[in-house]
């Protein structure tokens, strides 16, 4: 059943056996889990079916730290979260086995789960997202050499990224589970104890609120917006709930994002092509079988051996058509233009792009017509995108901030910070793929006369790609960690958190698999302990 609570009474108190925050990846994938049970199950979503722009102004925040996109624009408030059109692209892949290992070059690394454990659950996401051969063999690049460092990382484009449309009928008749639409959760509240979470208070306006009262809770509303729930749930203990060792929002990750360089190809290659996101590209350079087909591209991995021999942090690298220009002259902003029309979303920084090409139209234009031109031919002419993963800080973090939205909650604020391992990490990468290139007779070069990669002591001024992890970090130890390894909250008997999150590290990309796993693994216990 699904319901909208803009018509709900004031003060009206609901039951239920499970409270789900959050109509996302991780809460659909829960719900989905325990739809046609015997247990009640209840989610509550502060969106609509739709993108809506005002539920969107909820999820504002301030950035203090390294420069940030807007914190409303990074994750979706709907049914789906950011799943649908107007967020995630489908990408997706497992971790790698190295990632849920302690490395004693990464302070605060390994998680209390391995990933052996996960791997059915693994197989069980994604066959949600349409995912076929997950566990099949990579198959090896004919020209990057056996015994090279860099190998190709496969990863599967979901051909129903769209969780929401693919859970609505589902669940919209589903008997037991009740989904309950401009949900916004405001604060839960514990007994006197606070070792147990007796209701939660949630609210469709400023003027009209109710209670849920459940026996087992489970946050799943993002990266960010779990950790401010927990912030401002501070009724019973002063610090928030789950803080008692003033972890919740520390430790905060993204997957950093540079563009650099350039590749100047001196012949069609298929190891060039296979390692292009790009659909139209692929479908040129890599014909019928060749690379596995459109649902699935390959990225420039450093081997674990490597990156443990030389202690660097995870990484993956695509090849792009088009050159490596300055992010100042109109390219970047072009390419921002485009994502955000893609996904139908309007907002005030797209005067702010739409300005900068046209100051730096030369630039605007050239990678117009790049894109344009290797979306029908052979391209020619690439840069790389690197996206790396962050070792975690516990001065990266999440916190309330003294402007409050129209419920009269604290706003968050972001203090994102990027430690030195990622640009050395960045800076061998760099390295280790031009000198690859050349090996295969390609021109390559990293600076390419692209402001992108600084060197000396210059900053690099690192892009995002809005994923949102660690702000309760999954530790078996209470005082390294928020949850534990079954994702229960330490100190509360019937609180649990889902999502990226949890993730005590973040790999090198591409979270939405394992949030999935994760939720399902969590859905599966919870039904048993609801028995």
């Amino acid at each position: 059943m699904i319901e909208d609570c803009k018509d709900f009474p004031e003060g009206v108190r609901l039951e239920t056996d499970l409270c789900i925050v959050g109509a996302g990846a991780a809460g659909l994938a829960m719900a989905s889990q325990l739809a046609e049970t015997r247990h009640r199950v209840c989610v509550i979503e502060s969106g609509g079916l739709n993108y809506e722009h005002r539920r969107q102004r909820l999820s504002r925040g301030q950035s203090v730290g390294r420069p940030y996109e807007a914190l409303d624009l990074c994750r979706i408030r709907q049914f789906g979260g950011s799943t649908g059109k107007a967020g995630w692209g489908g990408w997706c892949k497992m971790l790698d086995s190295v990632d849920f290992e302690h490395r004693h070059w990464i302070p605060m690394s390994g998680w209390p789960v391995d990933r052996k454990s996960l791997l059915p659950h693994y197989e069980s996401a994604a066959d949600l997202l349409g995912i076929k051969n997950l566990l099949a063999d990579e198959p090896a690049s004919a020209a990057l050499r056996t015994n090279g460092p860099l190998f190709s990382e496969r990863c599967f484009l979901s051909p129903v990224p769209d969780l929401g449309a693919t859970m609505h009928a589902r669940l919209r008749t589903a008997r037991n589970v009740q989904v309950i639409l401009h949900a916004t959760a405001l604060r839960l509240d514990t007994d006197v104890s606070g070792r147990r979470v007796r209701s939660i208070e949630v609210a469709s306006a400023p003027n009209n609120r109710f209670q849920i009262e459940a026996r087992f809770f489970v946050l799943a509303c993002g990266g960010i917006e779990n950790a401010r729930l927990l912030l401002v749930s501070n009724r019973q203990m002063p610090n928030g709930i789950g803080n008692q060792h003033d972890l919740v929002g520390r430790y905060f990750m993204e997957h950093p994002r540079v563009r650099w360089g350039s590749l100047q190809v001196s012949r069609p290659d298929k190891t060039v092509a296979l390692h292009v996101p790009s659909v139209a590209t692929r479908m040129v350079d890599l014909p019928g079988p060749a690379g596995g087909g459109i649902n699935d591209a390959f990225g420039l991995v450093l081997r674990p051996e490597i990156r443990a021999s030389e202690g660097l942090l995870g990484s993956r690298t695509w090849i792009k058509p088009g050159p490596c220009v300055n992010d100042m002259d109109g390219s970047e902003a072009l390419q921002y233009l485009a994502f955000w029309l893609r996904r139908g979303r309007l907002h005030r920084d797209l005067i702010k792009s739409g300005c900068t090409i046209f100051r730096h139209p030369a630039g605007s234009i050239s990678s117009g017509i790049e894109r344009i031109w290797h979306s029908r031919h052979r391209a020619r002419h690439f840069h790389f995108d690197t996206i790396l993963e962050q070792e975690p800080d516990p001065e990266s973090r999440v916190t309330l901030d003294t402007k409050r939205d129209e419920f009269n909650l604290p706003r968050v604020k972001l203090e994102w910070k990027v430690g030195p391992l990622v640009r050395r990490t960045l800076e061998r990468m760099q390295s280790i793929i031009t000198e690859e290139m050349r090996l295969l007779g390609h021109r390559s070069d990293v600076q390419a006369g692209t402001d992108e990669t600084p060197t000396g002591g210059e900053d690099i001024p690192y892009r995002w790609v809005r994923h949102h992890m660690g702000t309760t970090r999954m530790s078996n130890d209470p005082r390294t960690g928020v949850v534990d390894g079954k994702c229960q909250v330490h100190g509360l008997a019937n609180l649990f958190i889902a999502g990226s999150s949890v993730f005590p590290t973040g790999g090198n990309d591409m979270p939405t698999l394992t949030i999935v796993a994760l939720a399902i693994k969590l859905g599966q216990n919870l039904q048993q302990w609801l028995e």
